[in-house]
């Protein structure tokens, strides 16, 4: 089928698509006639798309017409309307009434005639078998189809005005023969009569025999009926599309009723209506069955709904004043005890008092010693900063120095020692002390070329902590040292470069100082410890200093919470003795509900088994309508019996 919905005059070539394809190109189709005209409802099943495909395939040809035979319902008329809107024709279908003549049918033939000879539109004249209401009509399509004219339609008087606007059209068409050729030959070209025709009718073979144009003119297509396999597929296709117009809450409730349930509810359905089919039952009644099941079974599920939510409440609002009777209990149980502790509580506040004070002394005694204490250990942590600060004072400015001229060092000195292809021995050695300090181990010449392009590497050396330094790496740097000792004089490094004297002078600062911190740390160690426990003795005089202080307030305190103990155990004396009289009426009350209870409990099980139930006796109920309202009571009794086995619902259950 062509994709687009407005194709040119004539169509255009059709083209191949998959049955996805074909599905959504119908899809976009149902979409727009639902805007342009009506609502569409139409379920898009595998004889649909088909039936739309066939006509398609038709109509797209200049002048295509077809002859659909088959039975009432199938879908012939939807799809005709369905691709005439999709491809922009003009649909005609002329509009019988009681008083429609042989007259009234000439006037619809030749508007028709007009828009598609005069106007040249693609035009679609839809006629089914009821609206043939007069001999006639069949013989005059019959020359329509055969010739493009209806003998004895126009007079002459008509066709001179009607033909003069189509000769400049002609002209322009290099068409010599008479106007009115030309007029049928447009008629033949862009007109497309679409006959739908009942083949179950008796008079349907002595038709079609008796105007031969239908054979000959018309492409036929036979659409008798949809397979098992749609029919089967058209409720789940409803029932999906029922459920996604319910609400969120009404999904949540019946989402355990799809899936499989909803595959054998649609085998039901279609055993139903295979069982009628002897007696007549047509496509169109199918449909009509499922969509009064739908009908029942939305009206009856909102009343069983309604019902079971005004039940669920009372049953709610009872269940909540047993939860509040047994709220209640729980609450004066809770008092009863809270009264103990109250009493437990004021005992031990007075007793606290009594041992705080007796502890006060004690207290006092202990932090005098503590003092002491404390006095002693600053002493040593000030004896011990004292070592320290005098076995760094000669090395820290050492120090300080060397990382202040490795930070002076000028960018373009590095960039003139990494642009050397071999450096001399002196840069060597002391940029390998410099890699060997900061745990380089790799001191070849592109790790030391690596090494000074990196971004900020003198910030890295200038901020380099000496105590890194392991007594292993210092030690192969001292080797260096005494090794190449020339090539850290500062002037042989000065000469070298002028940031290797700098460099050089940081190699031994910092070696001079990870010795000094080596020797101090015995020192650092115990001054730490000291430390901690100048810590620890200080925190335990000030918490000796809060308890003396609080002392006073805390038996202030404690009197105060011992007549507030008081005050409240008499005020939940009273609340008790209240919330017991409030539980003994309470229960009177219960108990006179509780047949009620027992009695909506009851009802909302049978409203909660008749909304199991209530699909298969909706689809029982549908079908007692569409198909046994004018049977007779025989035949009502022997559908449903037969209907309600299959089912496997119960007589009582109706």
């Amino acid at each position: 089928m062509a994709p687009g919905q407005l194709l040119p005059p004539h169509g255009k070539q059709l083209g191949r698509l998959d049955s996805a394809d074909l599905k959504q190109v119908v899809q976009k189709g149902v979409v727009l006639y639902s805007r342009d005209n009506k609502e569409l409802d139409l379920l898009l099943f595998w004889e649909v798309c088909d039936f739309v495909a066939r006509v398609d395939r038709v109509l797209s040809r200049p002048g295509g017409s077809l002859l659909l035979a088959g039975r009432s319902g199938v879908g012939r008329h939807t799809a005709t309307c369905l691709v005439s809107h999709m491809h922009g024709y003009t649909l005609f279908t002329p509009k019988i009434s009681r008083g429609y003549t042989l007259k009234h049918f000439s006037n619809d033939l030749k508007t028709v005639m007009q828009l598609a000879g005069l106007d040249g539109q693609q035009v679609v004249l839809l006629l089914e078998d009821y609206q043939f209401v007069h001999p006639a009509f069949l013989e005059m399509v019959n020359s329509l189809l055969s010739s493009g004219e209806v003998p004895g339609l126009y007079s002459p008087e008509e066709l001179e005005p009607l033909l003069s606007s189509l000769k400049d059209a002609a002209s322009q068409d290099g068409f010599t023969r008479p106007l009115y050729d030309y007029f049928s030959y447009r008629i033949q070209q862009n007109l497309h009569i679409v006959l739908i025709m009942d083949c179950s009718n008796s008079n349907f073979t002595i038709n079609c025999e008796s105007n031969p144009a239908f054979y000959r003119k018309c492409s036929v297509q036979w659409m008798e009926g949809w397979s098992d396999n749609s029919m089967k597929k058209i409720p789940e296709l409803l029932l999906t599309k029922m459920e996604g117009e319910e609400s969120e809450k009404e999904k949540a409730t019946n989402r355990k009723s799809s899936g499989s349930e909803l595959g054998d509810l649609g085998r039901l359905f279609l055993t139903v209506h295979e069982s009628c089919r002897e007696h007549g039952a047509t496509p169109s009644q199918y449909l009509a069955f499922l969509h009064v099941y739908t009908a029942l079974h939305s009206r009856k599920q909102n009343q069983l709904t309604t019902r079971q939510q005004h039940l669920q409440a009372g049953v709610s609002k009872l269940n909540e004043a047993k939860a509040l009777v047994d709220d209640l209990k729980r609450r004066a149980a809770e008092q009863s005890a809270l009264l103990k502790t109250k009493q437990q509580e004021a005992d031990a506040a007075l007793q606290e008092i009594t041992i705080s004070m007796q502890n006060a002394s004690d207290q006092k005694t202990e932090m005098e010693k503590i003092k002491e204490k404390m006095a002693q250990e600053m002493s040593k942590i000030e004896e011990r900063k004292a070592q320290i600060d005098d076995e760094l004072k000669e090395v820290q400015p050492l120090v300080d120095e060397a990382k202040r001229a490795v930070g002076n060092i000028k960018p373009e000195a590095l960039s003139e020692i990494r642009s050397l292809r071999m450096p001399p021995d002196v840069i060597r050695d002391i940029l390998e002390g410099v890699l060997r300090l900061m745990g380089i181990f790799d001191t070849t010449w592109v790790s030391m070329k690596s090494f000074l392009a990196k971004r900020g590497v003198r910030e890295d050396i200038a901020t380099f902590e000496a105590r890194n330094i392991t007594p292993e790496i210092r030690q192969s740097v001292e080797e260096l040292l005494n090794r190449n000792k020339a090539s850290f004089d500062p002037k042989n490094a000065k000469r070298a470069s002028a940031a290797a004297a700098p460099l050089a002078a940081w190699v031994k600062a910092n070696v001079q100082y990870s010795f000094v911190l080596e020797r101090i740390e015995p020192l650092e160690r115990e001054q730490a410890g000291l430390l901690e426990n100048l810590r620890k003795t200080e925190s335990r005089k000030n918490k000796l200093e809060e308890q003396l202080n609080s002392v006073g307030a805390k038996v202030n305190k404690l009197k105060e919470k011992f007549q507030s103990h008081t005050a409240e155990a008499a005020k939940l004396e009273v609340e008790v003795t209240k919330a017991q009289d409030t539980i003994t009426a309470a229960q009177q009350l219960i108990s006179q509900l509780d047949g009620e209870h027992t009695r909506w409990n009851a009802q909302m099980y049978e409203i909660k088994s008749e909304l199991d139930t209530l699909p298969i006796r909706a689809l029982l109920a549908a079908a007692f309508i569409t198909y046994l309202s004018a049977a007779s009571e025989d035949r009502r009794r022997h559908c449903l019996e037969i209907w309600m086995a299959q089912s496997g619902l119960q007589s009582n259950t109706l």
